[in-house]
């Protein structure tokens, strides 16, 4: 699945929760602003070249998606 694909489909996925911020993502992880934070998180993302900061950008998408 090419990157654009994978944050249209996730970020519809994190929409359908309705999350309401502020939230915790883990111990010491406040989530404010949730537009921010995705935002952020989109951005590095797709701009990102070095497949270990792909796959950390994706993990903190995909936690996003199981709360």
């Amino acid at each position: 699945m090419d990157k654009e694909t994978y944050i249209k489909q996730s970020l519809e996925a994190i929409a359908k929760k309705n999350l309401t911020t502020p939230f915790t993502l883990a111990p010491g992880s406040t989530v404010t602003d949730l537009d921010l934070y995705l935002n952020s998180l989109v951005n590095s993302y797709m701009t990102s070249k070095d497949p270990r900061l792909v796959n950390l950008f994706q993990d903190k998408i995909e936690a996003l998606k199981a709360l």
